[in-house]
């Protein structure tokens, strides 16, 4: 085999293995321009579009939000929130409310709604279920959560009217209620104590009686004081329960 030295080996050149030094013709027209732009910034103008698109979501969702004007607590038996007639049941509680209390011209009300059965209750359910009766059995765990987050919601005040059966208002220190006396001017004939009265005695569930028809014959209605150690808004939500309250408690039927 021939050596050749250093820098003299022979080139070859083939005309077919040339690569043709031709421009690629991109245009000088629009398109041109916007396929030059999309090609340099795409990664660009998604995260803009990206942006853009999750600020509008949240716009539309902060301006679709409405704001509560009183919250009451329920802990008892009833589903209360998922009876058929549920908005019948706020609108009433709705017309009841002295006035609109974040004056944006319509009152709403809502329920913090806790289902927690007594320890009777779910032996009832038990035997009844034993005796044959088809009924689904009470979820014990679910129960202890529920009834944990009411004793949690109980001191740290954070609902201030409660409708509660009657033994869970028997298991709540009675110290936390606003005496009936001091928040009514008089405690009522019907008074169960000097903190509360059952909510079927009141002429305000007479009066709606078939509305009500989903709370126990043993709920109590009861004002939960003010705790000065929770949110800020504490006050104004405390000052919004006692005047419903009040206007429950001296509520006369048309």
């Amino acid at each position: 085999m021939k050596q050749y030295a250093p820098g003299k080996e022979p080139k070859f050149e083939r005309e077919d293995e040339k690569l043709e030094n031709t421009d690629i013709n991109l245009g000088t027209g629009m398109l041109a321009k916007l396929d030059n732009f999309w090609f340099y910034n795409k990664w660009k103008v998604l995260v803009v579009v990206g942006a853009i698109m999750l600020i509008g979501i949240m716009c539309v969702q902060m301006c679709g939000n409405t704001e509560d004007d009183l919250t009451l607590m329920y802990a008892g038996s009833s589903y209360l929130t998922t009876v058929p007639n549920y908005e019948e049941i706020l609108d009433t509680f709705e017309n009841v409310m002295p006035e609109d209390f974040d004056g944006d011209g319509e009152k709403r009300a809502a329920f913090a709604a806790l289902n927690i059965f007594s320890k009777e209750q779910i032996q009832a359910r038990k035997d009844a279920i034993e005796a044959g009766e088809d009924l689904p059995e009470y979820n014990t765990h679910i129960n202890s959560q529920e009834y944990n987050s009411f004793n949690r919601l109980m001191q740290t005040g954070e609902y201030s009217l409660c409708l509660l059966e009657e033994w869970l208002y028997d298991s709540v220190a009675k110290g936390v209620f606003c005496k009936l006396e001091d928040t009514l001017g008089a405690q009522p004939e019907y008074a169960i104590d000097k903190y509360a009265v059952y909510f079927w005695d009141t002429e305000f569930a007479k009066a709606n009686a078939e509305v009500f028809a989903a709370i126990p014959a043993n709920t109590v209605l009861c004002l939960r004081m003010k705790n000065s150690i929770t949110n800020k808004g504490s006050e104004t939500n405390h000052n919004r329960a006692k005047e419903t309250f009040v206007a429950i408690l001296n509520y006369k039927p048309e």
